[in-house]
């Protein structure tokens, strides 16, 4: 046997500190493992052999052998080895490789940390292609405690068979009860090799898909993260800013530096040695910032943000405060998105190789000024909101996107977001997240049309387009047809059928066929037995094929019957309360329940009630409540969809726990009680005024009158630019250069009429004043102003007065209200009417 030889692994105490003391994520751990694996494979390819199939294996123990207290992580990979030199630093505490350019791995601090804190004991094997023998090191963490040295044996041991080249790093041993590291592989374990594929899959989605190589987690392949975003051709329109696409894409050179490549000091401009450590070899490192830039399919109050990759591993995964906060000079912070409400969409993969990491890669060094110069090319130097200051400078990726897709005020082709048009109120809704749910499984399977964006954009289009009236879609040929055809009238394609009686037959032809077209059997009716109307509970004579009490064809649904709600309605998230419960007199809490609100395209109405009624619920192991938001009960008496809903589900809890209806709970068991619990439970922060929400939709409000204004006052903009107040082209030029424009087209703005599109709010109600009649018969305002016959004038003329004065104060409340910093409780109450009041009847 050959004598013993050692590798000096003595570290400096810092480290020793940092690997007793530092914090560090169980799948972090994992990470710098995977990462020195791959770092292999990008070694083989500098030096020119590239690795063929490059493999990287891990194995991770179950948590009934962690129980026991056996069972190992081994992390394997088929790289080219390591020489005896380059072993004994990769594993060396504290050892620098001195080029933090073109690898992931730390070597000796990452590796150290990262399996201190798995367990006790560490094997450490590597061999070369052109090696008969390989290098076997036993890092045992008791013993050097035990011995003070830290000098540990290693010895050469033959190669496995079929083992070529490459490392095992295998870790056992776990730390007892009472350690600061108790626990820490069983809180790994614990996330499930599902989860762990799939982070792993989102930390290394670039290098899985783009480098080939297979990472394998006990056996089962990794797969990579890929974001649900809309096609590059997608795009929406912007008056100020044109035609922004959904995914930006860049690759772009920002700037350049000299290092050392000896010790990676920057080197001065026109200097030819490193001042450093005097070595002339000096590189030239790029900063380029290459990626995208997008917008998600769906939103989501966390699933959105921008992954920021270093030499293809994601270190910041779904980032947002370095794109969504502002910080100005004086360390004020505003939250630029998302705004209106919790969910955002904008996503991204954004690599940032040259910007240098914290030594346990869980964040870049934000101080940097290649982390300062990144941050300026994407997201530029001042806040996203374009009338803030210096927005007006800003023409970086986000802003733009930003400026396309800050808000979904409307489903459709407009804000590019899906859902349906609800023919009641005339507008169209957003969809069902139930559905949204349903297409982004369909879109992990890769299933044609959801994997690209076919399908989704099927539901955009569908948001715009207002189906006709009384008309169905045959499924076979998509022609439309009158409402109550059993059959197609274009292709025959079978609408509503019946079974043919013959038993040899059995084909489905049309409900009122008397005949069978394949067989030529007469439909004769076998039971002839008087039936009830489904809708008025009619009894009708066998033979009649309406209803004698109603008239309805045989056969028809009761219009409020489930199955027919459900027909003409869209599930409403926001009105929906999963797991509904609240505290009960007694103390404890309800049983939960699940509450599905629908919102119905067509009025609710029982067989003869002819106004219809505003709401119905279906109550069992689910509530299921339909809703009709159009119902003069919401229009006119200024009651909430929302304390509807909470009424029906509070109800069903008071019958539940009737028990607690007697005197010894008197008062507090109340249908009363249970609904403001639910209402403060589920909708406290929404029902509840906030100037910070109100302002957002009072801003909404202006914003989409601008948009109609050069419309709207086509005819007279000229008359008014020319005798526009000098206070209001002030303002006019600032908005202009605040949204990005160049203030030398305002000419060109002027001809067109554009430049209403700019006008403050002031100047807006300036115009209103001048200019009230072409606001109203359907312009924006739907109502009845000009086209009024039949009338005596006088009167007409004190009707149009009561109008304009009307909107013209809410205008003025709106306009005051946004120039208030800490608008009082009046204030907001009178500022909310008067948005309640210009809203209300805005034309779609």
């Amino acid at each position: 046997m050959t004598a013993m030889e050692t590798f000096d692994l003595t570290p400096d105490p810092k480290v020793l500190i940092a690997l007793t003391h530092t914090p560090m994520l169980p799948l972090d751990a994992l990470c710098e493992l995977i990462d020195n694996a791959i770092d292999s494979f990008h070694t083989a390819e500098l030096q020119g052999e590239p690795i063929e199939h490059p493999l990287v294996a891990i194995e991770l123990p179950t948590q009934s052998e962690l129980r026991k207290g056996v069972g190992m992580v081994r992390v394997r990979d088929n790289g080219p080895g390591l020489s005896q030199e380059v072993a004994e630093k990769a594993i060396r505490a504290g050892y620098s490789s001195h080029n933090p350019y073109d690898t992931l791995g730390l070597f000796g601090l990452g590796f150290n940390i990262s399996t201190g804190k798995i367990g006790r004991v560490t094997s450490f094997f590597t061999a070369r292609p052109q090696d008969a023998s390989g290098i076997h090191v036993k890092i045992d963490l008791d013993e050097i405690r035990r011995s003070g040295s830290y000098e540990v044996p290693f010895r050469r041991e033959q190669k496995d068979s079929g083992f070529q080249s490459g490392t095992v790093v295998a870790v056992q041993g776990w730390w007892p009860e009472g350690n600061a590291n108790s626990g820490f592989i069983r809180k790994l374990v614990q996330y499930g090799m599902p989860t762990i594929r799939r982070e792993i899959g989102r930390r290394y989605a670039t290098i899985l898909r783009e480098r080939k190589i297979r990472i394998l987690l006990n056996e089962e392949p990794c797969e990579p993260f890929e974001h649900c975003v809309w096609d590059d051709s997608r795009f929406v329109e912007r008056r100020s800013y044109g035609r922004i696409p959904a995914v930006i894409r860049f690759n772009e050179l920002v700037g350049s530096q000299k290092r050392c490549a000896n010790c990676i000091a920057l080197i001065p401009p026109n200097s030819d040695t490193c001042p450093a450590c005097g070595s002339s070899s000096l590189r030239t490192i790029e900063e380029r910032i290459r990626g995208w830039l997008g917008i998600q399919r769906f939103d989501h109050p966390t699933n959105f943000g921008v992954d920021l990759i270093r030499r293809g591993r994601a270190i910041r995964v779904a980032e947002k405060a370095a794109f969504f906060e502002y910080e100005d000079e004086f360390k004020r912070v505003t939250k630029d998105y998302p705004i209106d409400n919790p969910y955002g969409r904008i996503v991204g993969e954004v690599h940032l190789d040259h910007v240098p990491v914290d030594f346990l890669k869980q964040d870049f060094q934000r101080s940097s000024p290649e982390w300062q110069r990144a941050i300026t090319f994407l997201r530029g130097d001042s806040s996203l909101q374009p009338r803030n200051p210096g927005a007006q400078a800003n023409k970086s990726p986000m802003f733009l996107l930003y400026q396309g897709y800050r808000r979904v005020r409307t489903p459709g082709r407009t804000d590019m977001y899906m859902g349906y048009w609800d023919t009641e109120s005339g507008q169209p809704k957003r969809i069902s997240r139930d559905i949204e749910r349903e297409y982004y499984e369909k879109f992990k399977q890769r299933l044609p049309g959801f994997y690209d964006d076919t399908e989704w954009w099927k539901l955009v289009e569908q948001a715009d387009q207002k189906p006709l009236e009384e008309l169905v879609e045959c499924p076979e040929c998509s022609a439309q047809n009158l409402r109550g055809h059993d059959m197609c009238q274009v292709c025959g394609h079978v609408l509503v059928g019946k079974q043919c009686v013959n038993p040899e037959c059995g084909e489905t032809i049309a409900q009122t066929a008397q005949t069978c077209p394949h067989c030529g059997c007469t439909q004769a009716i076998e039971i002839k037995e008087p039936w009830t109307c489904a809708v008025c509970r009619e009894r009708n004579l066998p033979d009649a094929i309406s209803c004698s009490g109603c008239g309805n064809p045989r056969g028809t649904a009761d219009p409020v019957s489930r199955e027919a709600l459900i027909e003409r309605s869209h599930k409403d998230d926001d009105l929906s309360i999963p797991g509904c419960s609240v505290p009960l007199a007694d103390g404890t809490h309800s049983q939960p329940i699940d509450v599905d609100v629908y919102v119905t395209s067509e009025p609710i109405r029982p067989y003869g009630q002819g106004e219809g009624i505003p709401l119905i619920a279906f109550k069992g192991e689910r509530i299921e409540v339909f809703v009709n938001p159009s119902h003069q009960c919401f229009r006119l008496c200024r009651i909430r969809v929302e304390q509807m809903v909470a009424a029906e589900v509070a109800l069903y809890i008071y019958d539940v726990n009737r028990r607690l209806a007697g005197p010894e709970h008197r008062g507090r068991h109340t249908l009363s009680t249970l609904t403001w619990s639910i209402l403060r439970t589920r909708w406290g922060s929404l029902l509840a005024e906030s100037p910070e929400r109100l302002r957002a939709e009072v801003n909404s409000f202006w914003d989409s009158l601008r948009e109609k204004l050069p419309t709207i006052l086509q005819d007279v903009a000229q008359d008014y630019f020319r005798d526009m107040p000098e206070e209001h082209k002030r303002s006019l030029v600032e908005n202009i250069m605040s949204q990005g424009q160049d203030v030398g087209c305002l000419g060109d703005l002027r001809d067109s009429g554009e430049y209403l599109g700019f006008l403050s709010e002031d100047a807006i109600v300036d115009v209103f004043k001048k200019y009230a009649p072409l606001f109203f018969d359907g312009r924006f305002w739907s109502d009845s102003y000009s086209e009024v016959q039949g009338i005596d004038e006088s009167l007409l003329a004190q009707a149009r007065q009561r109008v304009k004065a009307t909107y013209l104060n809410c205008l003025e409340d709106l306009a005051s209200f946004l120039r208030l910093r800490s608008p009082e409780s009046l204030v907001l109450q009178r500022a909310r009417a008067s948005l309640d009041i210009v809203s209300r009847r805005v034309v779609a």
